[in-house]
């Protein structure tokens, strides 16, 4: 089963700011489009039976997606796409947002940006939102890693953070996103410590020398079994991901160099991430 556990959606401008756009270009090099039509995303999509989607709220570098449009979004194609929504607790409303988004809105997961929206992952406020998640089965999955956006704070986005929060919540379903890029060895040891806690792989195969030296890494620590599949849509698709994960060991063919086993990738590549997130098949 090929389940992409990371993809976005939201429109320029409703939900983006300029700066945020131009800032995401300059990283970039090139122009960048960031409206997501249904059609662009179904067409990327079609290689995977299931994906989780999500907007990101993060007023700080001005991007705000509502849940009400990624439930909608979901209802495209509801048998493929399982929303999430997201939590900023800096936004006034957040936990009636929460609420409504899980109750009646009826998504079935957490995103967290904590960078972007400028809140540390441990901070008190999300203490009910991570209640209510372990209680009811919501897992959380969180941009862990570096960014484009310049006033973005990369203290709260180390993956050492979430050490403390499992151990704070050993029964939280959390996934660290792009494992933790640049912080991979931070992102594996705290994988393997916490049996509650996985990474995605998303965006990352654009950097071929660090994701296979962090593959490298996962495998002698045996944690290749911690990481799900991700794409990060629309910044890569399911499909040059996994043609990127493919061509890992090329790069050092004709050395001495470690080979990442291609049985493991493929075990990441069509691992049964919503069995392990949520108990069942979906």
């Amino acid at each position: 089963m090929l389940i992409d556990v990371h993809t976005h959606a939201f429109r320029y401008p409703e939900h983006i700011s300029d700066s945020f756009l131009r800032e995401a270009q300059i990283a970039r090099g090139t122009p960048i489009d960031l409206t997501i039509e249904w059609e662009t995303y179904r067409q990327a999509m079609e290689p995977v039976e299931k994906a989780i989607v999500f907007g990101l709220k993060a007023r700080h570098v001005g991007i705000v997606v509502p849940d009400g449009y990624i439930a909608d979004f979901v209802r495209n194609d509801p048998d493929k796409l399982i929303g999430f929504c997201c939590v900023d607790p800096n936004e006034p409303t957040y936990r009636e947002d929460f609420l409504h988004a899980i109750e009646d809105l009826k998504l079935a997961g957490i995103k967290l940006a904590p960078m972007y929206a400028d809140f540390s992952p441990l901070d008190d406020r999300l203490t009910p939102i991570y209640e209510r998640a372990q209680r009811d089965g919501l897992p959380v999955l969180s941009h862990i890693g570096t960014t484009f956006c310049q006033f973005a704070p990369l203290a709260h986005t180390r993956p050492i953070l979430i050490d403390e929060l499992a151990m704070r919540f050993p029964r939280l379903k959390f996934i660290m996103a792009h494992l933790g890029h640049p912080w991979e060895p931070e992102t594996l040891v705290v994988i393997r410590k916490h049996p509650n806690v996985w990474s995605d792989l998303s965006a990352l195969y654009y950097r071929p020398w660090q994701l296979y030296n962090s593959l490298v890494l996962a495998q002698e620590y045996g944690v290749m079994k911690k990481i799900l599949f991700g794409s990060d849509y629309p910044f890569a698709t399911p499909a040059d991901s996994i043609a990127g994960l493919r061509r890992l060991n090329n790069m050092v063919e004709g050395t001495n160099l470690p080979r990442i086993s291609h049985t493991l990738l493929d075990e990441i590549i069509y691992r049964d991430s919503l069995a392990i997130l949520f108990g069942d098949p979906r």
